[in-house]
């Protein structure tokens, strides 16, 4: 596939729904759903009772919360940052929780199946929105991506599937991650899910771009930007054909150490 013609999620329209429909959903694509869905409930439903603080940012890919259901008890205040401001209308109709809002339903049961309480899933739903407290559009392009808004920096800051969509190249990788860890607290924690070499993913037919990299590259970049890697989980896709194309899906939990100074570049 030529990349030269690759579209730009935070910069190219596309319908959100779509996005979850193909990717997120009870109807996606079983092995897309165990990769993308599934593992990353997983992991965050074995380290939910570690995670705690008053404050959680989450930079996340299309109208997915569905992350947050697992971790979202252990804060106060959480602020959702999106590059998409389509992807801000459906989060925000959620919240209201209208009646053409996203469908969160088969998360929440999947996660209070997973944590004993099944019966409780419309419940975590609820709390969830109590605690979000913002929205915000926010560029990487951007000094402050938040512009004109500062945020205050976070006792934990959860990503999920976007660096690899915002990231033009490696060099744009390691911008966007000094700048993510800029707004964690010393001490505080960095959830990171992605794909690694990744190089494309399409919505209603049209091909985005993924920026390729591999563990070793993301281990560097992180340490140089202030972050130290606590542990890592990966699985080997089972998906490469012309819908997406990944070879492995990563969770990082990794620590901004007390003591480090971030020097300007």
């Amino acid at each position: 596939m030529d990349r030269s013609v690759l579209k730009y999620y935070h910069v190219h329209d596309f319908d959100p729904k779509q996005l979850n429909e193909r990717y997120f959903s009870a109807a996606s694509d079983y092995n897309l759903n165990e990769e993308l869905f599934i593992f990353p409930i997983k992991q965050l439903v074995k380290i939910s009772g570690k995670i705690k603080g008053e404050s959680l940012i989450d930079l996340s890919a299309g109208c997915n919360i569905f992350h947050l259901l697992p971790i979202c008890k252990g804060f106060k205040d959480i602020t959702i940052l999106e590059t998409s401001g389509s992807c801000i209308v459906d989060l925000e109709k959620w919240m209201k929780n209208k009646q053409d809002a996203i469908d969160l339903s088969h998360a929440s049961q999947i996660v209070a199946t997973l944590e004993g309480n099944s019966d409780k899933w419309k419940e975590k739903e609820e709390s969830l929105r109590q605690r979000v407290k913002h929205i915000l559009k926010c560029d990487f392009e951007r000094d402050n991506p938040t512009d004109p808004v500062v945020l205050e920096k976070a006792d934990c800051l959860v990503i999920l599937y976007i660096l690899e969509l915002v990231s033009k190249d490696h060099d744009a990788l390691y911008r966007n991650l000094r700048k993510i860890s800029s707004m964690l607290k010393l001490g505080g924690r960095l959830l990171l899910f992605g794909g690694f070499n990744s190089t494309f993913y399409t919505v209603n037919g049209e091909a985005f771009h993924l920026l390729p990299f591999d563990e070793p590259f993301i281990r560097k970049d992180l340490l140089e930007a202030g972050i130290t890697v606590l542990h890592i989980e990966m699985i080997e896709s089972k998906v490469r054909n012309e819908v997406v194309n990944y070879e492995h899906i990563y969770f990082i939990d990794a620590v901004k150490p007390n003591g480090w100074i971030l020097t300007p570049q």
